[in-house]
């Protein structure tokens, strides 16, 4: 038997590390394809409004857009995250949001499947399966949208865990200012909250010969829900969560609230991985109970409420690259055959790193033109009613708007700093309104018999809404004039009879619509 060398040896453990790092690194790379996206989310835009207002006059005191009263107190817990996105956008325009709420996103799954246990050896081809699989099951739900931080948070309170199982106590202590972070930035963090809480009754070390020991991570959880507390709302904050997650009006109006529509086919991706995930546990020994009740936990949430399926799959990607890897091990490996050992060789050193190169290159030329100032603009006009807004702010000054509740935070950005004041309806943040001004919004929208009641007890003037939509047929029988047609978002402008005529662009005397 041929002694290696210790150098040669030294030279394998290098290389070998090098290409679990690039295994790794490329599926983060490839997966920043589907996670940098333009501005989709419609409750970017009143973030973006918050966080300028914020940023100009500080956090308001009461809801600041909408003429409605909010029956709920306006709590502004991301208000850190609304800041700092209006600095981005300020700074770098929408393609400097989207590069980085895609980076954090591709940041959170390769976090999260290194919280593998080390003695494992999991190596690099498996961690990148796990990394596009989930990143596939996520990409639908990510963007430039807050609940990318708690992804984010969610796999890192997974990495120091899995850290704290094996033996490695200090870990434990970067879970305070994580917190203290995470509370102002997103209502999600109560999720890091949990799955802590979860290891410190359920989890087990993950070596027979680590000593587990629960006291710190108690500690280390009660000075995180201290640091919670340190934000504009203070103990308050945890009321504005329960009440959120417990509004029965999300689940009625909000798709993301609602349970998953596995007609789509991103969901179908989400039910596979979940199906996957149930045999590689049973043809990968069994799953470790603390693992077993995350990912069941997860998917009964995801079941719940769609949104919660970015959840499941961070939960879902370590333990995938785990079980894969060893149901590989045990199934798999043993009817290979295993030639002589080689040493690692600098031909497998090059071509590993001309592959990633290959891969970020190709990564680079799909998302570049995506992320083009022309991009961005093109993609606001075509979902947005940018054109169509723009002639209601040069003729209709002070008139409060009719519009879906989508396009009522694109809206509250878009006369936000100007002196219209409030003149919005209603906007995704549809909880902080409560039912009664809800059920009022779902009058117009739905057309219930008093939708035109209600418009004229509100006082409501003017109206953007889809081309096709019901609203547009219903306004026109209701004797409104379309003031103009904005063709790249397939949207029309209204005014009722009782508002004065626009001061430019009027139709003309045989009943067509000018262009907005």
């Amino acid at each position: 038997m041929r002694v290696i060398p210790s150098a040669e040896l030294e030279a394998e453990r290098r290389a070998a590390r090098f290409s679990r790092i690039a295994w790794l690194a490329g599926a983060a790379l490839l997966m920043l394809v589907v996670t940098v996206q333009p501005l989709r989310d419609t409750d970017v835009w009143w973030h973006l409004a918050l966080g300028k207002l914020i940023t100009a006059h500080g956090i308001p005191p009461q809801e600041p857009f909408s003429f409605l009263v909010a029956a709920h107190g306006w709590i502004g817990q991301q208000w850190l995250y609304e800041v700092l996105l209006a600095g981005l956008i300020g700074a770098g325009g929408p393609g400097a949001a989207s590069v980085v709420m895609g980076v954090l996103a591709c940041a959170a799954l390769a976090i999260a499947v290194l919280a593998v246990p080390r003695n494992a050896r999991v190596p690099g081809a498996w961690l990148a399966v796990a990394v596009v699989l989930s990143g596939l099951v996520f990409g639908q739900l990510v963007g430039v949208r807050g609940q990318v931080i708690t992804l984010l948070g969610a796999a890192i309170v997974l990495f120091v865990l899995a850290r704290w199982r094996e033996g490695r106590v200090a870990a434990v202590w970067f879970l305070p200012p994580l917190f203290l972070l995470w509370a102002n930035l997103h209502a999600g963090f109560i999720v890091g909250l949990l799955l802590a809480g979860a290891a410190l009754v359920m989890a087990t070390p993950v070596a027979p010969a680590v000593t587990l020991s629960r006291r710190p991570l108690a500690l280390a959880l009660g000075g995180a829900v201290l640091a919670t507390l340190i934000n504009p709302a203070g103990s308050w904050l945890y009321g504005y969560v329960a009440e959120t997650f417990a509004n029965p009006t999300l689940t009625q109006v909000v798709t993301e609230w609602m349970s998953p529509d596995f007609h789509n086919v991103w969901l179908r991706v989400f039910e596979g991985e979940a199906v996957l995930l149930v045999v590689l546990w049973v043809t990968g020994g069994g799953p470790d109970r603390f693992h077993a009740l995350l990912a069941f936990a997860a998917l009964i949430a995801s079941l719940q409420s769609q949104r919660n399926v970015s959840l499941f799959a961070v939960v879902a990607a370590p333990q995938v690259a785990l079980y894969g890897w060893r149901s590989w091990q045990a199934h798999v490996a043993p009817r290979l055959h295993r030639g002589p050992r080689r040493g690692p060789g600098p031909t497998r050193t090059t071509l590993t790193a001309a592959a990633l190169v290959a891969v970020a290159a190709a990564a680079g030329a799909t998302v570049l033109p995506t992320i083009t100032p022309a991009a961005a603009a093109s993609f606001e006009a075509s979902r947005y009613p940018k054109t169509a807004v723009d002639y209601l702010l040069r003729n209709f000054e002070g008139q409060r708007v009719y519009t879906p509740d989508t396009w009522g935070g694109y809206l509250a950005y878009r006369v936000e700093g100007t002196q219209w004041g409030r003149v919005v309806f209603l906007y995704d943040e549809t909880a902080i309104f409560g039912d009664a001004a809800l059920q009022r919004y779902l009058d117009v929208h739905l057309l219930r018999p008093d939708w035109l009641t209600v418009l004229t007890q509100e006082s409501i003037g003017v109206a953007i809404v889809g081309d096709m939509s019901q609203e547009a047929s219903a306004l026109h029988v209701a004797r409104w004039r379309a003031a103009c047609h904005d063709s790249a978002s397939s949207s029309t402008v209204f005014w009722s009879p009782g508002v004065a005529p626009p001061s430019s662009g009027l139709p003309s005397a045989g009943g067509s619509t000018p262009a907005c």
